[in-house]
């Protein structure tokens, strides 16, 4: 018995209504000890709040002492500023006022030395006071008073500044009129000069052209007369060639075929060249005597065509007619 232990009771070995008690027990001493917090927390937070309170309170009357300090640190400032501004306006008006003492004491010096300065310049010219006055009593018939014989002065002198500045005034006048006209004797020289220059150049311009006129005209000349020769030999041709064509179409006395063909294309030439000249002369009479010329020039062209075609035409005639005899003579050969 004296080795075995105690046995315990666990609430394996405890009734379920025994087990409630205890839970319902252990529930009841929690909630009071949560309730004995709860009461602690309101005390603390109330006594918390008392001296939050209290130190807002604190606070705020501290605050109001500081603005009410500051206040009047500033109202110090202010006044301390204020004084110190004053002082010194007060220092800048000393100042310029001692300045101004200065400059009215120079300025009474100044004034002193002039009065003196014209004191003396008074008693210099005293002496030409009691000259005009001597001169005035001399000529008092035309002066009455002293005044009148200064304006007198005054009057001539303006006259005499006047007069001189007239005479400047027209000597300038002179310098630019001397000035204008040899500006305008240098610009007429100048174009006279150049004038001159053209002149030259027109001579030269003129002699060269009247010496390419003259190489002209004796190319013209020469041409004039090659052509001359040339018509000349045309006109031996053309009149050799119309007497070959008479002596074949008529020295036979017989009519020909060729010759009939022959006639009828010189009539029918010989109309056509008849028409182009009145067509001609139509258009000169209706354009003037300006296009007469020229109608004149082509007409002359036109005819000399129309000879050509004419000897062309004689010259196949002929070559028929040669052509024929030939045959001719080969038959009776």
């Amino acid at each position: 018995m004296s080795g075995q232990k105690p046995q315990t009771l666990t609430l394996d070995h405890v009734s379920p209504a025994t087990r409630l008690l205890e839970k319902r027990r252990q529930m009841f001493e929690v909630q009071e000890a949560l309730d004995a917090q709860k009461e602690d927390y309101a005390r603390r937070e109330d006594a918390f709040r008392r001296r939050e309170d209290g130190l807002r309170k604190k606070d705020l009357e501290l605050q109001e002492s500081l603005i009410k300090f500051n206040k009047f640190l500033q109202e110090n400032e202010s006044k301390r500023n204020r004084a110190i501004k004053r002082a010194a306006d007060e220092k800048k008006q000393r100042e310029l006022k001692e300045v101004e003492i200065d400059a009215l004491r120079l300025k009474l010096a100044a004034c002193g030395a002039e009065a003196t300065q014209l004191a003396d310049t008074v008693g210099r010219n005293m002496k030409y006071t009691q000259y005009l006055q001597a001169v005035q009593e001399e000529v008092e018939e035309d002066y009455q008073e002293l005044g009148d014989l200064i304006n007198r002065f005054v009057t001539l002198k303006d006259a005499n500044g006047y007069l001189m500045a007239q005479q400047e005034q027209h000597e300038e006048q002179t310098d630019a009129t001397r000035i204008e006209f040899a500006t305008y004797a240098k610009t007429r020289t100048d174009e006279i000069f150049n004038g001159n220059n053209e002149v030259a150049s027109l001579q030269q311009d003129l002699e060269d052209r009247v010496r390419v006129k003259q190489r002209l005209q004796n190319s013209v000349d020469d041409a004039i007369r090659a052509t001359s020769h040339k018509t000349l030999v045309l006109g031996q041709v053309l009149l050799a060639v119309e007497n070959l064509r008479q002596r074949c179409v008529e020295d036979h006395g017989v009519h020909l075929k060729h010759a009939e063909s022959q006639k009828e294309e010189d009539a029918a030439w010989a109309e056509a060249a008849e028409k182009e000249r009145l067509k001609r002369a139509a258009q000169s009479e209706a354009t003037g005597g300006s296009a007469s010329a020229a109608a004149a020039g082509t007409e002359t062209a036109a005819e000399a065509a129309a000879k050509l075609r004419q000897t062309g035409s004689d010259l196949e005639t002929i070559a028929a007619y040669m052509i024929d005899f030939q045959a001719i003579a080969e038959s009776y050969g």
